[in-house]
């Protein structure tokens, strides 16, 4: 009882943290809150020891012991440990987690597979990241195998692609100074050679996400509906010649959490889903109002459920969460209150 009773505050605790980073959301929005991006590994140490190499954070491993984990992913008998990275910058946290005691399956998409993930991490200074990537070994995605200098909806930045033990694509983003902008933004507190993050997504069709995204989760997302072959563009992503790419961008409701969302045509595609447990599996948790209301428009709708039975989880006395499906294949942990007593 006494380690339920741990984890319970320990969520209460990411709740409580989450909370500080959160505005207003649009009125009407079901997303109220952004809590953090999650990045499923194979061995979460060996990964927190590549972030910390190439981005100087730090965390520690500690086992999640929660009864309702299992029932959450739909795993039985699983353990899970995890590492709360704190990105600075906007409140963002990136939780890398470990499964045992379950059948695993790594995969590893290609950045224009849909559904595929990525993180873009802010940084002052690309110089030491790269000599950092390439001291490790770890793959690099960019064509040119070098910073490339492109115009994001951020402003000019200099960035590169590469991915980490599992798999996972990271996009490093060094901004660039210009007349009208520093390089870091003044809000930008942090010490460290990080200052911010955005979460990456990959779509299959922008329209068809945005019935999700928009319609059920009320995100307010921008962009040039156009397709581009911008050159650098696709020199950064390594994406293969004849592909084309278009994008949006905006703020988790109810946070400074940003997100991007790209779709490519003019290039072989494969759907990217994992399990909640396999090694290169991503998602975020979000919080959500009337979380129950939530999840029965989303299976009118035709959204798959992961949990258990399809049905929410009693995560604490309080908290009720469940694991979806987007329709591109991220795994979307929607998190609520339990409704006052009438």
């Amino acid at each position: 009882m006494r380690v339920r009773f741990l984890a319970c505050v320990l969520a209460s605790t990411l709740l409580a943290a989450a909370l500080l980073a959160q505005t207003p959301p649009p009125a009407g929005s079901s997303t109220v809150g952004f809590m953090h991006a999650i990045h499923a590994t194979n061995v979460v140490e060996k990964t927190l020891v590549f972030y910390t190499e190439v981005f100087g954070l730090s965390g520690q491993v500690q086992p999640f012991a929660n009864e309702a984990v299992p029932i959450l992913t739909d795993s039985p008998g699983v353990s899970l440990k995890v590492s709360m990275l704190r990105l600075p910058g906007e409140g963002f946290n990136f939780e890398l987690t470990e499964f045992s005691n379950v059948t695993r399956t790594p995969a590893q998409p290609q950045i224009w597979d849909p559904g595929a993930p990525h993180m873009k991490i802010l940084v002052r200074d690309l110089e030491p990241v790269v000599a950092a990537v390439r001291k490790l070994g770890a793959p690099i995605l960019t064509t040119s195998r070098a910073p490339v200098a492109v115009s994001t909806p951020i402003g000019n930045v200099k960035a590169i692609m590469f991915r980490d033990p599992d798999g996972y694509v990271v996009e490093a983003v060094q901004p660039q100074a210009s007349a009208n902008a520093p390089a870091v933004p003044a809000s930008a507190t942090a010490t460290g050679n990080v200052v911010g993050a955005i979460m990456g997504l990959t779509v299959e069709d922008m329209d068809t996400a945005m019935k999700f995204w928009h319609g059920l989760l009320g995100f307010e997302l921008e962009g040039d509906r156009k397709f581009s072959t911008d050159p650098a563009i696709l020199d950064l992503m390594g994406a293969p010649k004849g592909a084309s790419f278009r994008a949006v961008f905006g703020l988790v409701p109810g946070s400074k959490a940003r997100i991007a969302m790209i779709e490519f045509k003019g290039v072989p595609r494969k759907p990217f889903s994992l399990r909640v447990p396999d090694p290169g599996a991503s998602g975020m948790a979000i919080r959500v109002a009337a979380i129950g209301d939530l999840l029965a428009r989303m299976k009118a709708s035709g959204v798959r459920v992961l949990s258990r039975n399809g049905e929410l989880v009693n995560w604490s006395p309080t908290v009720r969460n469940v694991f979806v499906k987007d329709p591109g294949g991220l795994n979307i942990e929607l998190v609520g209150n339990l409704p006052a007593a009438q």
